[in-house]
């Protein structure tokens, strides 16, 4: 580990631990939870809250294959359904508090925490308003103070610096707002972190003014004249709604519909790197690209393209083949019927991906690598390396070949 990475976290730590130890303006600790009505919505509990319905009681399935079921980690089995009730909640002189990693705090005037809008992540796992991590804090800095509405983007996790939830948790929130009808009344955006090129590109290429833009890295506690937050997009579970893939894909592919590129800058066929990793690297990566070679695919490493160049590679991709990692969360700009092939650790097989590929009308396969000891957790099995089976890999390319006819021309 880096020494400013050591350093960060242990401080971050610490702070932590203190602020649950040392008290400084306890009366800043909410008092209690605000219930939401996410069917009825209008103005509840007199002034303090008034709640817009986006889409309540949304049913959220899980598309997939019962082998693949059975094959995902059991510490981190999906649900097969989830219902979730969407909400935008406008609150007067409301505050926001965050610890930038487990807690998101959506606190009224009456110093009560909004459930529904407000987040608080244990063991990874969203729990209940009443369990956020704001009630056991002692230590609280005076908020910063906004003129006007802050909308609050932040979510928590790793939404703070993986491009991945950036776009699953993050953006998707701006759907919500639209859906209000309150788009045009906030004048300050909360987002997470601004220290990646992907989260200026995109909030640009959605039309956010820099200037309306704020991050919780910089205010983490903050009050407002009007602070507006919405549910989370993926609810408090991790299955991926419809709506979201639509957002996505509506925000960002007509940005380069209308562009033909030369055949000779067309790469249908995409091997995502994660080179520039230090966990879940394909060992024999080498020989695997050995093996795409006479498939004419093109390696790439994520990393190291802007939004806009990713949009236009992945929109022209026929197959893509990636170990599962945030690179993939580019199968949002591929058109449908595209060849997902993703490569799991047998002890990392989670969802995400998987899911996403269902909603958006992808083609999805997959290889399952054996290890060579058991996996207990998600924290685990994120930096399990994996050796893969090439035969596999081209087992599920020929069988694809053969079974799409002429739709698909491999060589």
């Amino acid at each position: 580990m880096k020494p400013k990475v050591f350093y960060d976290k242990s401080t971050k730590r610490l702070k932590k631990i203190l602020g649950r130890v040392i008290p400084h303006n306890t009366r800043l600790r909410p008092i209690g939870v605000c219930q939401v009505d996410a069917k009825n919505g209008s103005e509840q509990a007199g002034s303090e809250i008034k709640v817009h319905p986006i889409y309540p009681n949304l049913t959220t399935p899980l598309e997939i294959t019962e082998d693949l079921y059975k094959a995902c980690s059991d510490y981190w089995k999906p649900m097969r359904s989830v219902n979730t009730d969407y909400v935008v909640v406008e609150a007067p002189n409301g505050r926001i508090y965050t610890d930038n990693e487990s807690s998101v705090a959506i606190v009224s005037q009456q110093n009560r925490i909004i459930e529904n809008v407000s987040l608080s992540l244990i063991n990874g796992k969203a729990g209940s308003a009443d369990k956020n991590n704001i009630f056991h804090q002692s230590y609280f800095q005076a908020p910063t103070r906004f003129q006007g509405t802050v909308f609050s983007m932040i979510t928590g996790g790793a939404g703070l610096n993986n491009i991945g939830h950036w776009f699953l948790d993050v953006l998707p929130r701006l759907h919500l707002l639209r859906e209000s009808g309150l788009y045009d009344e906030v004048d300050w955006f909360l987002v997470p972190d601004t220290r990646y090129s992907y989260q200026t590109e995109t909030l640009e290429l959605l039309g956010i003014p820099a200037e309306k833009i704020i991050t919780s890295v910089e205010y983490h506690h903050l009050t407002a004249d009007r602070v507006i937050a919405s549910t989370a997009p993926r609810g408090n579970h991790t299955l991926v709604p419809r709506w979201l893939g639509q957002f996505i894909r509506n925000s960002f592919l007509p940005l380069v519909q209308h562009e033909v590129l030369p055949d000779s800058e067309r790469v249908p066929y995409l091997y995502i790197s994660r080179s520039d990793s230090a966990i879940r690297n394909v060992l024999n990566e080498k020989e695997l690209l050995e093996a795409l070679e006479p498939y004419k695919f093109k390696s790439i490493v994520s990393s190291k393209y802007s939004i806009l160049e990713k949009i236009r590679m992945f929109s022209q991709a026929k197959v893509v083949v990636s170990a599962t990692g945030a690179g993939l969360i580019s199968m949002f700009f591929c058109k449908p019927g595209t060849m997902i092939i993703e490569i799991f650790h047998e002890g990392f097989v989670i969802e995400p991906f998987y899911d996403i590929a269902t909603k958006i009308d992808l083609d999805y396969d997959y290889i399952i690598c054996k290890g060579d000891k058991p996996v207990h957790s998600a924290d685990e099995g994120q930096h399990q390396h994996l050796l893969v089976e090439t035969d596999k890999v081209v087992h599920i390319l020929e069988k694809m070949r053969k079974s799409a006819g002429k739709e698909y021309s491999l060589t």
